[in-house]
């Protein structure tokens, strides 16, 4: 009996701080990928309709980021793109966008993404997907394909 308490306690301990060091592979997930925006919540609201429209004017050059080793750049509706510098950790989950400058995009909806984007403090990724989140009412959905 002793001896199964023993091993079980030896596991715990393995398993607590094997499972407490992941660490993302920033590389694999966001350099040289484009992601495309495919939704998101925005002050609490999921985007439905909006989403569906992205792209029915059969322009492909709209709602995208692509991430550089130190760069990104992207594209928001009306030919608005922006660009800067980032940072990410990838045990802790976080990530900074730094715009390059101080512009800010027309339309209504497109200020909502970029403000949400460049306020963004962590991410959620898996080999299709990409969250970048502000907190939890504010939050864009990313895809590896439109």
């Amino acid at each position: 009996m002793k001896q199964a308490l023993y091993i079980f306690t030896i596991a715990a301990i393995l398993l607590t701080f094997t499972s407490c060091t992941r660490e993302d592979d920033l590389n694999e997930i966001f350099i040289g990928k484009t992601w495309y925006m495919n939704g998101g919540i925005i002050n609490g609201m999921k985007l439905n309709s909006e989403v569906k429209n992205f792209y029915t004017d059969g322009s492909q050059s709209a709602y995208y980021i692509t991430f550089s080793q130190g760069t990104y750049h992207g594209a928001l509706s009306s030919g608005f793109t922006f660009s800067g510098t980032w940072s990410a950790d990838g045990k802790k989950h976080t990530i900074n966008l730094y715009p390059s400058n101080n512009t800010s995009p027309e339309v209504t909806f497109d200020k909502q993404i970029y403000n949400i984007l460049t306020s963004t403090t962590s991410y959620e990724s898996g080999a299709e997907f990409l969250r970048l989140k502000k907190d939890g009412d504010n939050q864009i959905f990313f895809g590896s394909t439109r």
